[in-house]
């Protein structure tokens, strides 16, 4: 993890893979190519972006195959894999990390990453990772209306301006969406 304690690229992949583990039992070729095109949907192409290993997950204690599974002695037999008790707490803590402003891909990555997991949380979890998400968009909101506000005449002109309200509503929507589905919760 970052100093801040949100998520570093393979950290956003760990939690790709434990999430979509977190949902039920899947093949280990199956589990690779849901997270490479969530990745690759999310975020584009990206070097940054190359997944941490399976096997890794599986020698850290993370992840086994299912009892009984066909295959299974390695990860080239595509073995069904399941998510373990140490697997669900990396989860969790993964999911509570920190999120950053959505100014790049991986950051875009990651609040989508926990959106789509966030049934997997408490309700209480829920609610905090919601906040917090709510927090960033009112940063944002807050540093674009000083830009606006703060500016010279001569340096605003042109299209900034409608730029900064078009990005300025976005932030406004954004809040509102998170204050619904934290009141649905």
């Amino acid at each position: 993890m970052f100093r801040d304690n949100s998520l570093i690229p393979t950290e956003a992949l760990r939690l790709a893979m434990l999430g979509f583990l977190a949902e039920g039992p899947k093949r280990y070729a199956d589990l690779a190519a849901t997270v490479r095109r969530f990745a690759s949907r999310m975020a584009g192409p990206s070097l940054d972006l190359l997944a941490p290993s399976l096997e890794l997950l599986r020698f850290e204690g993370l992840v086994a195959p299912v009892d009984g599974a066909s295959g299974g002695e390695s990860m080239e037999d595509n073995p069904v894999l399941r998510l373990t008790d140490a697997g669900r707490a990396a989860l969790d803590g993964l999911l509570s990390a920190n999120m950053k402003p959505l100014v790049n891909d991986l950051n875009k990555l990651v609040v989508a990453l926990k959106l789509r997991f966030l049934h997997l949380m408490a309700r209480e979890d829920q609610l905090v990772q919601l906040e917090m998400l709510e927090d960033l968009y009112r940063n944002e909101r807050a540093r674009l209306v000083d830009l606006k506000a703060n500016e010279e005449a001569a340096i605003i002109d042109g299209l900034l301006p409608a730029w900064l309200d078009q990005e300025i509503a976005q932030a406004e929507a954004r809040i509102a969406w998170c204050q619904e589905i934290q009141a649905r919760i």
